[in-house]
Formats: C-alpha cells, sequence, structure tokens
C-alpha cells in the first residue's frame, strides 16, 4: 500500500490521546471510535476504488540458485520419462483415499528413492 495512503486513513483513525484499542472489533464496538472507524473503512473503500494501483502488493522476486534449478530439472524430466513415478502421482491425485495412504506409505518409506538415480536415470532393480 502507498504510503501517503496509508497515513491519510490511519489520521482518520486518530482518536484522543491515550484511547487505544487491542483490535478492530473493540475499536467498533466502542462508542468513540465506531464512527472513525466507520469514516476510515469508507474512505479505504473510496481509494481503493480510485487507486486501485496503489493496493497492489507486489511479491518480491527471488531467483533460483544453480542447485534448485538443477533439481527442477531434474524432476521434470523424471515426471516426464518415469512411468513408475507418473503412476504415483496419478494415484495420489485421483486415486481412493486407501490408495493415496498406501502411495504416501511408499513414498515415505523411500520406495520411490530407490528406484530413482540422482543424476536423473531410472534405475534397474530385480
Amino acid at each position: 500500500m502507498d504510503e501517503g495512503i496509508k497515513s491519510h486513513i490511519m489520521n482518520v483513525l486518530k482518536t484522543g490521546a491515550g484511547h487505544n484499542h487491542e483490535s478492530m472489533t473493540n475499536a467498533l464496538k466502542c462508542p468513540t471510535c465506531q464512527m472513525k472507524m466507520i469514516r476510515a473503512q469508507s474512505e479505504f473503500n473510496r481509494l481503493r476504488k480510485e487507486y486501485p494501483e496503489k493496493f497492489i502488493i507486489k511479491q518480491p522476486e527471488y531467483p533460483d540458485s544453480l542447485e534448485v534449478q538443477k533439481k527442477m530439472g531434474m524432476l521434470e524430466d523424471r515426471e516426464k520419462s518415469d512411468k513408475l513415478y507418473q503412476r504415483h502421482l496419478k494415484l495420489l491425485a485421483t486415486g481412493t483415499p486407501e490408495e493415496r495412504k498406501r502411495e504416501m506409505s511408499l513414498f515415505n518409506k523411500g520406495y520411490y528413492e530407490k528406484h530413482y538415480e540422482e543424476d536423473g536415470n531410472i534405475k534397474k532393480v530385480w
């Protein structure tokens, strides 16, 4: 939120010295603060309609490390080529609750790690 708008709304909310509330709900219940809260809310809504671009919160973008990029590439390759892993994902997404439970127990026991190498190749387990 834009700092100018934030300070404007805070100025609308100001009451006398020493008159504070722990929450907005308590402020709405207070007869002294109720009208100021309603006025601040209507002012907030008016400004949000008038200047929507000033209320957009931008998420910070962090570049992926080389390790994360490598692991994502390996995961994408595994999803495309590993039939066992595709079956596992399909059962987790669309299977019955019993099948999901069984797949999660296999996953937690390391079943899919035993059948997949770190360099992205599928192991031959006989």
